[in-house]
């Protein structure tokens, strides 16, 4: 056996112990030797590498590889070079991984070589991969979180800090390389009060394997809340802590500001007075119950309300349209200054006018100064508004009626002797025609002032129950017998039976009636309606703008008389006007028709009302009270 086989055999023999896929080749590619490992690991047979020529086995290889051309590129590489050791990496196509290292060999008789070492790697190179991926989804996790992470051992050792940490402290990495007593300092100093965070600290070190919370103020007037959760070992043991900071300013002023206004919301709701807060968004935060129940606004609807000329139809105290810049609220957001008394009309939720007497004042300014909220107060003065200008306007009337009384009672002693004396007159004897007309047309006037006298008697008279009764349908016929022919044959008469008597003078009632079907019969051609009935004043439903006087009726039961017509009607300022003494809409009218209808409907104890329209007619109702009523 020569040197050279003898090398060989004893190459042979160490490639066959060893685990590892092993080929030698000489300088010209050809393969020397190779172990079993090797052959199976690229399914290669000993026949294959027993080919005198390098290509076949070369070829058969490069087949099983995921890249043959740069797996032959390599081999040709090194071909020949005696000096080069490499390792790497060898992708198969059955998704192996192959571990290669290569290295120069002396195959003796002066003849080089290069030996091939390969090791399935497969399994390391996964788990290895799956690591990186890990600790990749790891890093984004720690750096992309929104919390600032700093983990920390036991011993108060740092670990490592995300820049979230250090952006949110304002700390830099220079802190971190800081002894530990000195970089805690630090740490503490951060919060507004040190004691407190310090105290944090002594707790989660007390009781490592525990988790804590708490939030901080910090000196620069920023929330922060801090998180523990310990860092355990597989075994579960504790190596350190893990801190999660997450700064919650935005969260806490809200939660401060929700507290804030339910504390308000408590305060402002036993009030009477009506209380909402407008914002700078003319919003409503809060408002109480009193506020709601005044404006009729469920509390539910509120947030979709705005402080805002079409959302609020608002006039001044002389009824004229309020301009949204004169609205308190507003004028308090603008100006900064508080405004007080203003006597408003505001539309309700219904569409019912309401008045109110309201007050605004700033609550809250901004750092700049500007006002960020207005406290508005305001009290329902509807009512005491209504009673007001109501006694004005009895006051009003009560001067016009002893006015009325005192030139009634003087124009009736001068009308008896204009009467008497033309009634004389028209005795005498000698008259010429002309004179005869004159004496006539002094009577007629006369009669003419002497009913205008009446109506200003009626007009004028106390109120006061004159003591009997009378039947209203009696008087309804009364009054009816003193129009002409043509003037009845416009009625339509429909007189309830069975009515029972109402306390006054026939002879009054009448008169009362005979007004109402008088004006009904000025207002048009058209027919006119009078019927009778027994109703229930609570249970009369308006179906057009009214009024009544002297004032609303009670409830009860009231004998009533409807005067309808067809007219023209009237306007709210007509019908406001109606009851005035001397106002009318004709040019012939005296204007005492409805005063003097109402003088003796109130000394009976009993309603006038009017319900009408432009274009829809007017009804008048006679109301007076049952007898024991």
């Amino acid at each position: 056996m020569n040197v050279e086989h003898a090398a060989v055999e004893l190459l042979r023999g160490a490639f066959e112990a060893a685990p590892d896929g092993m080929i030698v080749v000489d300088a010209a590619g050809r393969a020397v030797l190779w172990n079993r490992a090797f052959l199976d690991m690229w399914g290669l047979s000993d026949e294959v590498m027993a080919l005198r020529r390098p290509v076949p086995p070369r070829e058969a290889a490069a087949r099983l590889v995921r890249d043959p051309g740069a797996f032959l590129r390599e081999l040709d590489a090194l071909r020949g070079d005696g000096v080069s050791q490499v390792q790497g990496l060898v992708e198969m196509a059955d998704g192996r991984t192959l571990e290669m290292h290569s290295r120069p060999i002396d195959l003796g008789g002066g003849q080089a070589g290069r030996a091939w070492y390969y090791r399935d790697v497969t399994e390391l190179v996964r788990a290895r991969r799956q690591l990186e991926e890990a600790s990749r989804l790891l890093e984004a996790q720690f750096e992309g979180s929104p919390f600032g992470i700093i983990v920390v051992g036991m011993d108060g050792r740092f670990i490592r800090a995300s820049r979230r940490f250090f952006e949110m402290s304002g700390l830099d990495e220079a802190w971190s390389r800081l002894p530990v007593l000195e970089r805690m300092a630090k740490l503490e100093g951060l919060a507004k009060d040190p004691a407190a965070a310090r105290a944090f600290n002594v707790r989660w070190r007390s009781t490592p394997d525990q988790s804590y919370a708490a939030t901080f103020e910090t000196s620069d007037g920023r929330y922060v809340r801090v998180t523990t959760q310990p860092l355990r070992d597989a075994a579960g043991a504790v190596l350190g802590q893990v801190f999660f900071y997450l700064d919650v300013t935005a969260e806490h002023r809200a939660m401060l500001a929700l507290e804030e206004q339910e504390e308000r919301r408590r305060l402002v709701e036993g009030l009477d007075a009506g209380v909402i807060v407008v914002d700078r968004a003319r919003k409503f935060p809060v408002a109480n119950a009193t506020a709601l129940a005044i404006l009729g606004i469920a509390q539910e609807r509120l947030a979709e309300l705005t402080l805002s000329a079409e959302t609020w139809q608002a006039m001044r105290e002389d009824g004229s349209p309020m301009p949204f810049e004169e609205f308190p609220a507003e004028q308090a957001l603008r100006t900064g200054q508080a405004v007080h008394g203003v006597v408003m009309g505001v539309r309700r939720g219904d569409g019912r006018l309401e008045w109110l007497l309201v007050s605004a004042s700033p609550l809250e300014r901004g750092p700049g100064g500007d006002v960020e909220t207005v406290v508005t107060t305001f009290y329902d003065i509807t009512e005491r508004r209504a009673l007001e200008q109501a006694m004005a306007r009895a006051r009003h009337l009560e001067s016009l009626a002893a006015l009325s009384g005192g030139v009634a009672h003087r124009l009736n002693n001068h009308l008896t002797a204009v009467i008497g004396n033309a009634w004389l007159l028209s005795k005498g004897e000698n008259l010429t025609a002309e004179q005869l007309e004159s004496v006539a047309e002094i009577q007629a006037v006369a009669r003419e002032a002497a009913q205008l006298v009446q109506d200003l008697r009626a007009y004028s008279a106390p109120a006061g129950n004159p003591g009997s009764t009378a039947e209203v349908n009696a008087c309804v016929a009364d009054a009816l017998a003193r129009f002409g022919p043509g003037e009845r044959q416009r009625l339509s008469v429909a007189l309830a039976a069975s009515l029972p008597p109402v306390a006054g003078q026939a002879e009054g009632l009448a008169q009362a009636v005979a007004n109402l079907v008088d004006n009904a019969l000025e207002a048009g051609p058209g027919a006119v309606e009078v019927r009778t009935a027994l109703v229930d004043a609570g249970a009369l439903q308006p179906r057009r703008p009214h009024r009544w006087e002297p004032a609303e009726p009670p409830p009860g039961r009231y004998v009533a008389v409807f005067i309808e017509d067809g007219g023209e009607g009237m306007d709210a300022e007509a019908l406001a006007r109606a009851f005035d003494p001397f106002h009318s809409t004709r040019f012939q009218g005296r204007g005492l028709g409805l005063p003097a209808a109402l003088g003796i409907a109130r000394r009976h104890g009993g309603f006038v009302g009017l319900e009408s329209a432009p274009g829809r007619g007017t009804l008048a109702v006679l109301l007076l009270p049952a007898a024991g009523e």
